[in-house]
């Protein structure tokens, strides 16, 4: 125990995992989508990666973050930078430290078609199936990545996607990635130009439709 303290903490976490799941007398289906949760999350070691990373200095946060996240970034057109100006890497670390991970298990809703999208989504590993009206369209997989207009406007989700096995998943909300486009006018400015295109898109819809509201958020 004492050259192990991460496995030890993991199995102090799913003691009281137990404890937990007889007290509130938890269905047997939820029982082990919860251990599977934590299994996914914690893989028998126990740490807080957030914590872990608050404790670093700037450069070695920076490096460690941007090493499982620049390849997602890069894959989504309008959160690339290459101005040249000695500030594409600062753009790429902060937005990769405004990811946090998020972890699924089988049959886990990421979002439901029709609920408000704040936040758009980077499949770190795993599957996930998109569903429109009840019906699957598709199959998302490593390095894929949707909801990325809630980054751009205010909209409704147009689908749900469910995680279809264990998936790992980041995510970036609307809030965080405006508080990175302050600090680079270029981007900010381009952002602003896709959401008038894509309000100007959506101006012959009618108020019914899921997408009908593309509005920049306005924040106090």
């Amino acid at each position: 125990m004492s050259i192990n303290p991460s496995g030890r903490l993991y199995n102090q976490k799913m003691e009281e995992l137990n404890e937990y799941v007889k007290w509130k007398n938890l269905s047997f289906e939820t029982e082990q989508k919860l251990l599977s949760y934590y299994e996914i999350k914690y893989r028998g070691k126990y740490f807080e990666e957030d914590t872990l990373l608050a404790d670093m200095n700037d450069s070695l946060r920076a490096e460690i973050v941007l090493h499982n996240t620049r390849w997602l970034i890069e894959k989504v057109p309008f959160l690339r930078r290459s101005e040249n100006d000695g500030r594409d890497e600062i753009f790429f670390s902060r937005i990769a430290s405004k990811l946090h991970a998020n972890y699924f298990t089988p049959g886990d809703f990421i979002t439901k078609q029709g609920e408000s999208a704040m936040d758009m989504y980077f499949v770190l590993s795993g599957k996930c199936d998109v569903y429109v009206g009840g019906r699957k369209v598709v199959s998302l997989y490593d390095g894929a990545y949707f909801g990325e207009v809630a980054l751009i406007c205010s909209i409704l989700r147009t689908a749900s996607v469910q995680a279809a096995m264990h998936s790992v998943l980041y995510r970036l909300t609307y809030t965080d990635f405006h508080l990175v486009l302050n600090e680079f006018p270029d981007v900010k400015a381009r952002i602003a130009a896709l959401a008038a295109e894509k309000e100007a898109a959506f101006k012959p819809q009618t108020n019914t439709s899921l997408t009908a509201t593309c509005q920049p958020i306005v924040k106090d």
